[in-house]
């Protein structure tokens, strides 16, 4: 089998997590990279967590680079900057360094795609702002659900913030190559991290955007708890409908007519001593053995993996997660794809190892590009013609049809009138902080926020697949469009007769992607999930908490909006191999698995060692201060880290204590780490009084990392979400008028654009069988009068 991007020519500058992580997942998928290191080679090299063992140095490094080529130039001289030269001249892709201009890279050559990613951008508010992962989640709204209510919120771990801008700019980068083939024309690609971070954080700025309010930490929470077995920590989620099924499975049933807990809203008024008597049942059992249990009561429940715990974990060695490139342990694939899978040539590069090649400093293969400027792209966006047929529902799947639509493509949401998508909140009691003035209408189910955020671009098509004439409609949409995704449970699209088998039959070159959470086979493949419990189940959750505290997890579901972005770049790796080939293929996501990518570093240190990162707050082994400081207001907070002692000295004096640096408390990062409370404790009293905006900007001004702990009213007012054009007003039929929160994607050439606001119910439905499938009106007043289609959802939905 082919690899997808057989052919293509990378060079990689980036000299950063996001920029490396983009081209490493370029070449997992055939590309030829060469990663151009100046001669003390890439930063990158440098930094945490590091091998104890073998000749690996960085494990962040080598996570980022396997699979790439290694060319060591000193670009301050001329002989340097003559071989970058050739290089780029002979390249398809260039991933530039922050404050890079792209431009020049054009103008040598016409024919490459140009990105760059940076913390902030080139310009704007915030362009010189230092952005440290915990600068990024405190910007990005995610930080501020986070952790308890009065306690500092928690950032999270590892480069997450990072790693997901690697995907962005390898789905603008993709999208780009896709437009090029039709107009011989390269372009510029941007991705900020911190606009990445914004766009992963559940959408809360909606809420308010909407009525005013602010989710706040000390709100009604999710429907879940945690419970210490035996072996670790297990999260469980009590839906209101798997209430009896949950007693049942843990021998409980007497709760079911325990007045304190028989009826939904007693049961929330009394969850911790719920959670005791469930914690008394289980204290005993194995993790593993609780969650199997539950999982076939169809309760949806987790442990929290530790990440040393993943190497032996029976479920993805029967899956053949972990693979190898010599004696070392990689990751594997953050998407699977059926006729084009990844493939690791090699661990990461020595540096300079293929200085002086048999073409200079070029690999053998690469030829200079000649550009053919003779053709535009019709419509808006690099996929304008395609047309995405989405059977999903909640996020993870909708993130996927929404990147593709952001980019052009046609996309169409298919739901049954009786099962509605889930973040329509068809079954819940209206509560008014969803809907727009706190007014759910005639039809809250077209005015909630999460799908209403969700689901710009799409059209609505509701159609009831257990009828004939459903099922005939679905089957003639799969022949007039290129993918099809799907994000409910492994097995679903073969009991609808639309597996990728069938598909296939009907559009021969069909993409067809399914988002499982745990995989398609293996022991925990039926398993149901959540953001939070895939959160778990990739040994994130392990690493994030307070010391000697439970695990926590990233806002209400952090994992989605990641499945997403990974769907939609497995769909543009598969797009640009039938470009080539004419060949469709079946592409499989496992969230958890795509995730993993986030910890990578840590979760290879962890198996090298056996030694788990133990949850500590916001502390860092690598800054101090590394944390959340209290600052005027309720709650409020602004996030602190220096990470050199430059940064740590020039805190002390816009403190106002220069002499602090000095003292041998604190004189050294050993020190500080040793007396981190005491040091706590000093800059609490100093930003205890400031506003959160005002210190920040202070500190950043001096070159110290910090950032605004931002609610969702502080997203709704940035000045840098603004500036980089992330809200779209949009007119929504029902909801109304309001700014939409967006993509960090930014194609120069052929922009991605919110163009409509979520459909309502079935709005689309004649639009489809008229426009896209052609049929009579008497056709479709036939279909109507079946009962196949719906504009309001039906009980039992």
């Amino acid at each position: 089998m082919a690899s997808a991007l057989t052919g293509l020519s990378v060079v990689d500058l980036s000299e950063s997590v996001g920029g490396q992580y983009c081209a490493r997942l370029l070449a997992d998928f055939g590309a030829e990279v060469v990663l151009v290191e100046p001669p003390d080679g890439s930063v990158l090299r440098r930094m945490p967590p590091f091998s104890e063992a073998g000749d690996r140095g960085s494990l962040l490094f080598f996570h980022l680079n396997t699979g790439k080529r290694s060319v060591s130039l000193d670009l301050g001289s001329a002989g340097g900057r003559d071989a970058l030269d050739g290089l780029l001249r002979m390249a398809d892709v260039a991933i530039l360094p922050p404050g890079s201009k792209p431009q020049r890279v054009l103008a040598l050559n016409p024919h490459c795609i140009a990105a760059v990613v940076s913390p902030f951008g080139a310009d704007g508010p915030l362009s010189a702002w230092k952005g440290p992962e915990i600068v990024l989640q405190a910007l990005s709204g995610m930080m501020h659900n986070n952790g308890a209510h009065g306690r500092e919120p928690l950032y999270g771990c590892g480069r997450r913030a990072s790693f997901a801008a690697g995907i962005a700019a390898y789905i603008g980068v993709t999208a780009a190559l896709y437009a090029r083939e039709r107009t011989g024309l390269g372009q510029t690609v941007t991705v900020d991290e911190a606009e990445t971070a914004a766009a992963m954080c559940f959408p809360y700025v909606l809420q308010h955007i909407y009525n005013g309010t602010v989710k706040g930490r000390g709100d009604p929470n999710i429907p879940a708890g945690q419970v210490r077995c035996r072996d670790g920590w297990v999260c469980i989620w009590i839906y209101n409908h798997r209430w009896s099924a949950l007693c049942r499975a843990l021998g409980l049933e007497h709760l079911e007519r325990d007045e304190r807990f028989s009826a939904p809203t007693p049961r929330r008024a009394r969850w911790a001593a719920l959670f005791e008597i469930i914690q008394d049942k289980v204290a005993g059992l194995e993790a593993e053995q609780l969650v199997a249990e539950l999982q076939r009561a169809e309760v949806i429940a987790a442990k929290a993996y530790r990440p040393s715990e993943l190497r032996a974990s029976s479920h993805l060695n029967q899956r053949g997660y972990w693979e190898a490139v010599g004696e070392e342990v990689i990751l594997g694939p953050p998407f699977r794809m059926s006729r084009t899978p990844r493939r690791v040539r090699s661990g990461a590069p020595r540096l300079g190892a293929d200085n002086g090649g048999p073409r200079g400093t070029a690999p053998a293969g690469w030829r200079t590009r000649q550009s053919r400027a003779d053709a535009v792209i019709p419509g808006t966006g690099p996929l304008a013609g395609l047309r995405v047929l989405e059977l999903t529902t909640a996020w993870a799947g909708p993130m996927a049809g929404r990147v593709l639509g952001f980019l052009g493509a046609e996309a169409i949401h298919v739901e049954s009138p009786t099962r509605v998508n889930s973040w329509r909140l068809n079954k819940e009691v209206p509560n008014p902080v969803n809907f727009p003035d706190g007014d759910p209408g005639a039809r809250p189910y077209d005015r909630a926020f999460q799908f209403n955020s969700q689901n710009v671009n799409k059209l609505s098509c509701i159609l009831d697949l257990k009828t004939g004439e459903g099922r005939e409609i679905i089957r003639r949409l799969a022949a007039v469009s290129d993918v099809v995704i799907c994000n409910f449970r492994p097995g679903t699209l073969a009991k609808l007769g639309l597996d990728y088998d069938s598909l296939r039959r009907i559009r021969p070159d069909i993409i067809v992607a399914e988002l499982p959470a745990f995989g398609a086979e293996g022991p925990m493949a039926r398993y149901a999930a959540l953001g939070p419990t895939m959160e778990m189940s990739t040994g994130m959750s392990s690493m994030i908490g307070y010391p000697g505290g439970q695990p926590e997890t990233t806002g209400p579901s952090y994992l989605d909006p990641i499945g997403g972005f990974n769907a939609a770049a497995g769909i543009l790796t598969a797009l640009l191999h039938r470009q080539r080939t004419g060949e469709g293929q079946y592409i499989e996501v496992p969230q958890v698995e795509a995730a993993m990518q986030l910890i990578g570093p840590e979760l290879l240190a962890a198996i090298e060692t056996g030694r788990d990162p133990a949850p500590n707050g916001n502390r860092s082994p690598h800054a101090a201060p590394h944390d959340a400081f209290p600052v005027r207001g309720d709650d409020q907070w602004v996030a602190i880290a220096a990470e050199t002692e430059a940064e740590w000295q020039t805190l002390c004096g816009v403190m106002g204590h220069p002499g602090l640096a000095a003292d041998p408390r604190f004189a050294t990062l050993t020190a500080r780490q040793e007396n981190i409370e005491a040091l706590t404790a000093i800059i609490a009293d100093w930003t205890r009084s400031q506003d959160k905006h005002a210190v920040a900007a202070r500190l950043q001004a001096a070159g110290v990392p910090a950032a605004p702990v931002q609610t969702p009213e502080d997203l709704a007012r940035s000045g840098y979400l603004a500036h980089r054009g992330f809200f779209t007003v949009l007119e929504h039929a029902d909801a109304g008028r309001h700014p939409h929160p967006g993509l960090p994607i930014h194609l120069a050439a052929t922009p991605g654009s919110q163009r409509r606001a979520a459909p309502c119910f079935g709005a689309d439905n004649r639009r489809v069988l008229r426009d896209i499938l052609g049929m009579t009106p008497a056709e479709i007043a036939a279909v109507e009068a079946s009962g196949a289609m719906a504009t309001e959802p039906r009980p039992g939905a």
